[in-house]
């Protein structure tokens, strides 16, 4: 299991209590609608659903002088708990998918970093490895899922060039922001802070937090996210011909 940074914790209550401070909402209605501390977390909890750990730290968290040494001992105290075991994805390689996504004919494509090698998960040097990954979860889906309509994405990695080198280029030009007030609970826009086995990436935290303190309304700081969500979606068939399937 990968141990995340203290400061990228750090960076959500820093949002939260931000978004807060402008909004004049309850601190603990801001976690909920804009961070993923409750996945970090591994508990299952929504304005209708209470949970008596998050509880406890959403009291202790407001009553605390050091809210990132709390935030973060309260991180490590959970990740001795084991996972959510309904996520039940195939992985290859460093990619996987949902299918159906929501009830429809998409398949929904997702990106771990589990690379194990010196080199990035990205980097030229693992290209050829990516895309072989990626050839054969479509060979897998084309042999089980004959009828996958479309493919569908949401990542912020659909900003950066080497990501997108992976994928048919009818695809990649169908990448659509979709903003940020619908992301911030999602790793699609959080991971942009994570660097390889969960350190914090540099300077991009330093400088979300930066402008963070600047800010005088939500919309404001939302845009102090490097990178915003995109969304590309095409027929699965244009797949299966880029990758000779």
């Amino acid at each position: 299991m990968v141990q995340y940074a203290k400061k990228f914790l750090t960076l959500q209550v820093k949002f939260a209590q931000k978004i807060a401070e402008i909004s004049n909402q309850a601190l603990a209605d801001v976690l909920i609608d804009y961070t993923i501390l409750r996945t970090l977390f591994n508990l299952r909890v929504s304005h209708d659903i209470s949970h008596p750990l998050w509880d406890a730290f959403i009291t202790g968290l407001e009553l605390s002088d050091n809210s990132e040494d709390w935030t973060y001992n309260f991180y490590l105290q959970r990740m001795t708990v084991n996972s959510d075991t309904s996520d039940e994805r195939r992985f290859f390689g460093c990619f996987s998918y949902v299918y159906p996504w929501r009830g429809t004919k998409k398949l929904r494509l997702h990106f771990e970093n589990r690379e194990t090698a010196d080199h990035g998960a990205l980097s030229k040097e693992r290209m050829a490895l990516r895309k072989s990954e990626l050839s054969a979860m479509f060979r897998y889906v084309q042999d089980n899922h004959p009828d996958v309509e479309t493919v569908r994405g949401g990542s912020w990695l659909y900003n950066i060039p080497a990501y997108c080198r992976l994928f048919p280029p009818d695809y990649v030009k169908t990448a659509k922001p979709v903003g940020y007030e619908y992301e911030t609970t999602f790793w699609a826009l959080w991971g942009q802070f994570v660097a390889r086995n969960g350190s914090i990436r540099e300077p991009a935290a330093s400088q979300f937090l930066e402008g963070l303190g600047k800010q005088q309304t939500i919309e404001g700081c939302l845009q102090c996210f490097p990178y915003q969500v995109l969304r590309p979606e095409c027929s699965i068939e244009i797949f299966y011909d880029f990758y000779n399937l």
